[in-house]
């Protein structure tokens, strides 16, 4: 708390009221400690999208492997990959930039392929990425992604590894 200055708390009754209270109050606090604070979206895409994700998954690996046999995720867990650890954007933006119909537009361009190629397309193994960037990434090894961009690689590595603590693998 800065010096000077008395937060004061006033009860309201009513949930929206109280979320409201709430927001406002932990923007004036972060403001007054000289905070800059970054929201994220809140990605609400219908199950539809999460299917197409998972379909465009299975055929990325049959024409890339020849099968699908080494996908190990289903819609929900596609769901949990794109909404919970990727937050709806290609795991090579690091904010967002594109909100509202920009996002809905954004999420058409993207797709899920294994971060390591050498794995099969689990949970903890799969990067959302727009078509052009799995293309890149599919052609690199990831040898070459940790030398010539060590920010990149350590933040999907730091991604994938809360994926494997929230599934206990």
């Amino acid at each position: 708390m800065v010096p000077g200055f008395r937060v004061r708390i006033i009860p309201v009754m009513g949930s929206i009221p109280a979320i409201f209270g709430l927001v406002m109050s932990s923007y004036v606090v972060t403001q007054l400690a000289g905070l800059q604070v970054e929201t994220e979206p809140i990605i609400n895409l219908d199950i539809d999208h999460y299917r197409v994700l998972h379909q465009r998954l299975i055929e990325h690996e049959e024409s890339l492997y020849g099968t699908a046999e080494e996908v190990q995720v289903d819609v929900e867990e596609v769901m949990y990959i794109a909404k919970e650890l990727w937050h709806g954007r290609s795991a090579r933006q690091q904010s967002a930039k594109d909100v509202g119909r920009g996002m809905w537009r954004s999420v058409n361009e993207l797709m899920l392929v294994r971060w390591d190629q050498t794995k099969p397309a689990s949970v903890s193994n799969l990067v959302l990425l727009k078509f052009n960037e799995a293309d890149e990434h599919e052609s690199r090894t990831l040898d070459d992604i940790k030398e010539k961009e060590p920010d990149f690689f350590n933040r999907v590595a730091s991604v994938l590894k809360r994926a494997e603590m929230d599934f206990g693998l």
